[in-house]
């Protein structure tokens, strides 16, 4: 999973102040990739740069998966 979230989300470039919120987006994105996995996205890297540019998708995706 580690190297998914590197390589797909360049996690080891992004920086948070706080630990707690380190984490809290750490389980996001597992949870979103887990999600993804589980639906066979064939164009991961595309879906997710697009729940990047419009966090209301994100949130309507994870509604719909009945996660919020």
């Amino acid at each position: 999973m580690h190297h998914k979230r590197d390589v797909s989300l360049k996690e080891d470039d992004l920086r948070t102040a706080k630990s707690d919120v380190s984490r809290l987006l750490g389980s996001l994105r597992t949870l979103v990739i887990n999600l993804l996995e589980g639906m066979k996205v064939k164009r991961m890297a595309a879906q997710l740069d697009s729940f990047a540019d419009k966090f209301p998708t994100l949130i309507q995706f994870l509604t719909q998966r009945m996660v919020l």
